[in-house]
């Protein structure tokens, strides 16, 4: 009886690693996806448009052009706001399945998942952060697609409400990953870079170094890093899959 315990307990450990795996899959597709959308707006940003404009960069660098969260004074430039809206979509999806993947990842030591409660907390925070990409990436689309920025831009609540809830929700998510996989809580910290708070922080300090020294009022390539912070969450994710692909010895 014994022995057959113990192989419909690995069974079910094995069916449990690979439906982990698929959903984690599914997640790096998404960041990559996302990641390569957000990177090819900024490099029409950057590019395309920052060549357009002749000897002065400083041009284009102006806050006026930022399209991540666009406000009064803004110029939409092509469709760069729709594809970025676009990426954050497809990341808020790739944050749901990397959600389901940990929820359904084993315990080593058990190798079982997590408990009811447990998943249920993690999958209503990782909502409220895609709740948050989405709420930022329509307010770009609709601002690009009317060349001008949507009421959202005038409410400060909806602003600290981004803020709050995308900076703390995937701070909580890692925390409670920290445990299951460290992967997987890698790419919630990465995921940060496209939060509100992210996005500060990339404008702010890691622009300018990227720009060599630039001030934060014309650092240059700031979307690009918003981007790379996706691309670095994929990569992660991968990590992830390659750690939960390994056999692990199961105790009973």
């Amino acid at each position: 009886m014994s022995a057959i315990n113990d192989s419909g307990h690995r069974q079910r450990t094995v069916r449990a690693t690979r439906a982990s795996i698929l959903w984690m899959l599914a997640a790096a597709g998404l960041f990559v996806a996302s990641a390569a959308l957000q990177i090819i707006a900024s490099f029409d940003k950057w590019i395309e448009f920052g060549g357009s404009r002749g000897p002065d960069p400083v041009w284009v660098e102006d806050h006026r052009f930022d399209y991540f969260f666009p406000g009064d004074p803004w110029e939409s430039i092509g469709t760069t706001a729709q594809m970025f809206e676009t990426g954050l979509l497809i990341q808020a999806a790739g944050l749901m399945a990397l959600a389901v993947g940990v929820m359904l990842l084993p315990r080593p030591e058990s190798g079982r998942v997590a408990s009811r409660p447990a998943n249920i907390t993690e999958i209503v925070l990782a909502l409220l952060v895609a709740a948050t990409y989405a709420t930022v990436g329509a307010h770009a689309y609709v601002s690009g697609a009317n060349g001008a920025p949507s009421s959202l831009q005038g409410s400060p609540v909806i602003v600290w409400l981004l803020m709050l809830v995308g900076f703390g929700g995937l701070v909580a998510l890692a925390a409670r990953w920290r445990t299951r996989s460290r992967a997987a809580m890698a790419a919630s910290l990465f995921l940060l870079g496209t939060t509100f708070v992210g996005y500060l922080v990339c404008t702010y300090m890691i622009a300018p170094v990227v720009a060599g020294g630039a001030s934060h009022d014309t650092a240059r390539w700031t979307e690009t890093v918003v981007g790379a912070t996706t691309a670095a969450a994929a990569i992660a994710v991968i990590v992830a899959v390659a750690l939960a692909a390994r056999p692990v010895k199961v105790g009973n």
